[in-house]
């Protein structure tokens, strides 16, 4: 038998230990080599896709990388851990230091080349139908298939690069030790679990604290605070599972009349040892998890609110504002509204006219529209209606956290008395004034010799098949500020959309990945103590474990393992999602409950059939191990 044979028996005899390394390998490889056939894609730069689309992907191929490098150095350094008795055995039979670390980069290396022929493979079958989901989120015509020579050599070259990288940085990390502590592997003993009660409300208050902040932190100061709250949920995090979980265990095997129920004694002694054990996945599963929900479910926020977000800024279709004397505007109402006949769409057409007061409290210029105006295209733009007495003035704001201060405002020769709302959103700006005020009828009609501008809005139902009409115009209709301005809203609204979806269709791949990087963890957690369980139950088994007892056992364990770094990940996504309300309404989106339902009730469920799965798999291992003693 040669060197790359014996390398190649190690990796087969260990399948079931290497599978979900080697799935999440593919898988990694597979989503990079996509988003690189979409990067290198000759559609890409065509009309319909925006650049910025391709530029998301690059970012998202150095985030997929990236992670790939720590996940799998992670897998590779925890399957040595696992394989000490095995190099303990190969060193009393001649094998030097210098072997085994060619064995272990012989084996990475096959690992990687089988990955990356494998995730190229699955790319190139289900290449199709990635770009159909591309077009369909993008809302363009799918692109078609091509050879993606390109994307198969950067997928190729930077995969080798990792996992050549992997196997260097693994063997100068190999701690060295001594035959004994080889030759013992798992079954050299284990400490009494311990930890400490400081530590343990250290983790308490980190998380506590973070989450005040982050529950408190309102608008703009929740970007603010996602730096030190990200640290202080980390650290707390970390903490929570590698002290404050031992604790609490060993609080309840305190409690005779918990610890001495039924089973309850097996399992929570176990317990303490595999929390233990387990911290540092568990830790890192719960982070890898929260990232993947908070950012699935801010980006399906943000997707599924761009047509409110749109037609809040921009009430209507087409909105055309002009200075008096401007000798262009009946040529281009015209144009607008013979090009919206000949597209065949029917439209209302309302007019306001306003006034610039020539007084400037604070520096800011304030026009006034008259009240029943402004009520006629609130009504036809959705939004409320406004009531007030004659001797009041409402004036509005600018966007969200802006302010007015002033108690009263001369509007000619009558102080009003300032009225505001914060929730509501402007519907009229202007060219020569900042801020909106609308004022009653007869206050409206004293003005005099102020400069006056007009408003025409037009209403179309069909406002998003508009698309071509509005480029059209508004190459069409010169935009000069100090005369006058034109706006479309089905531009705006195509372009916010193609950008939102791009942001999803980015990160529902990424944090697919993140998610298949922490089931991972799990299974490779679980089998690795699959060896020690087999012995550890045969035993017990001897003097009376009933299958019942066992499957009951074994189901709460790996049921913990499975659920409880989910379920804090959850907890750490619902806090960030409620902070993140505040912030998001400043880009009025007005609530993140149904996409983050959505994303954490599927994530839960996926979560669940794995559970199922593995369960019965691992059952099936130790029965079967049990009945041949």
């Amino acid at each position: 038998m040669t060197f790359r044979q014996f390398a190649c028996n190690n990796v087969l005899r260990n399948k079931r230990t290497y599978a979900a390394f080697f799935m999440s390998s593919v898988f990694s490889v597979m989503i990079f080599f996509v988003y690189a056939m979409f990067i290198f894609h000759p559609g890409i730069v065509g009309e319909e896709i925006h650049e910025s689309v391709a530029t998301g992907m690059i970012v998202a191929e150095y985030v997929i990388f990236l992670f790939s490098f720590f996940f799998l150095f992670y897998c590779v350094g925890a399957f040595l851990k696992k394989r000490e008795k095995e190099f303990g055995i190969l060193f009393m039979h001649g094998m030097t230091p210098m072997q085994r670390n060619v064995l272990i980069c012989m084996e990475n290396m096959l690992i990687g080349v089988v990955s990356i022929a494998f995730g190229i493979g699955l790319g190139m079958v289900l290449a199709k139908l990635f770009f159909q989901f591309a077009g369909f989120l993008l809302d363009v015509k799918a692109l078609g298939f091509y050879l993606p020579w390109k994307a198969i050599g950067l997928t190729v070259v930077a995969f080798l690069i990792l996992f050549a990288a992997i196997s260097l940085f693994t063997v100068l990390l190999l701690r060295s030790r001594s035959l004994l502590e080889l030759l013992q592997g798992s079954r050299r003993p284990k400490r009494e679990p311990s930890a400490s009660i400081v530590l343990s409300l250290v983790a308490v208050a980190l998380l506590g604290m973070s989450y005040w902040l982050a529950l408190t932190a309102d608008g703009i100061y929740v970007v603010a605070l996602v730096l030190p709250v990200t640290a202080l949920t980390v650290v707390g995090t970390y903490l929570l599972f590698t002290q404050l979980s031992v604790i609490l265990i060993e609080y309840l095997k305190k409690r005779r009349a918990i610890y001495w129920r039924r089973t309850n004694l097996l399992t929570l002694s176990d317990l303490a040892y595999r929390m233990k054990d387990n911290a540092r996945m568990f830790f890192l599963v719960c982070i890898v998890s929260t990232v993947a929900f908070c950012a699935i479910g801010t980006l399906a926020a943000l997707a599924g609110s761009i047509q409110e977000t749109v037609v809040k800024t921009n009430p209507f279709a087409f909105e055309y504002q002009s200075k008096a004397g401007n000798p262009d505007k009946d040529a281009h109402l015209q144009l607008i509204e013979n090009s919206l006949q000949q597209g065949g769409f029917s439209f209302e057409k309302y007019q306001v006219s306003m006034r610039v007061l020539p007084e400037a409290p604070n520096m800011e210029r304030i026009g006034v529209v008259k009240l029943s105006d402004y009520n006629r295209i609130a009504v036809a733009a959705n939004s409320r209606e406004l009531k007030m007495a004659d001797n009041e003035v409402f004036l509005l704001l600018l966007w969200f956290d802006d302010a007015v201060k002033q108690k009263t405002l001369r509007v000619g020769n009558q102080e009003l008395i300032v009225k505001t709302d914060t929730k509501m959103n402007p519907l009229i700006s202007g060219i020569d004034f900042e801020r909106l005020a609308v004022v009653p009828n007869k206050v409206y009609d004293q003005l005099t010799n102020l400069r006056e501008e007009q408003r025409f809005a037009y209403d179309v139902p069909r406002w998003k098949d508009t698309q071509d009409i509005s480029l059209k115009l508004t190459d069409e209709i010169e935009h000069r500020n100090d005369i006058h301005s034109f706006a479309a809203r089905a531009p705006l609204y195509h372009q916010m959309k193609q950008m939102a979806n791009t942001g999803l269709f980015i990160g529902l791949f990424v944090g697919v990945l993140f998610f298949v990087a922490a089931a991972s963890f799990l299974y490779f957690r679980l089998y690795t103590d699959l060896e020690n369980d087999k012995r550890h139950y045969g035993a017990i088994a001897k003097i009376g474990l009933t299958d019942a007892e066992l499957t009951r056992i074994v189901t709460t364990q790996i049921a913990l393992l499975f659920f409880v770094p989910i379920l804090v990940a959850i907890i750490h996504s619902i806090v960030a999602f409620v902070s993140l309300q505040s912030l998001l309404k400043i880009m009025l989106i007005a609530s993140v409950v149904k996409p983050t339902a959505i994303v954490l009730c599927s994530f839960v469920i996926v979560q669940a059939i794995y559970f199922w799965v593995i369960r019965n798999r691992y059952l099936f291992h130790l029965k079967r191990s049990m009945n041949r003693i």
